[in-house]
């Protein structure tokens, strides 16, 4: 998924229509199945959303996915 979601966003970059982290990791939220409804739920809320780097964001799901499957 985060393979084909670059795709897209770099494409749309290269056409001149840029996408801010907030509205990348707005995007994934939504994207998101019922088993990580809370884990977007808390991502939703966070008060620095937009200080958050996507790699960051991605990085954070990952490592919840991992911890998901314990």
């Amino acid at each position: 998924m985060l393979t084909h979601f670059t795709k897209i966003t770099n494409g749309l970059s290269s056409s001149g229509d840029s996408i801010d982290n907030d509205q990348k990791i707005s995007k994934v939220i939504r994207a998101l199945t019922k088993s990580w409804e809370v884990k977007g739920t808390t991502l939703k809320e966070l008060n620095d959303r937009k200080e958050i780097d996507f790699s960051e964001f991605i990085e954070n799901l990952k490592t919840h996915k991992m911890e998901m499957k314990v």
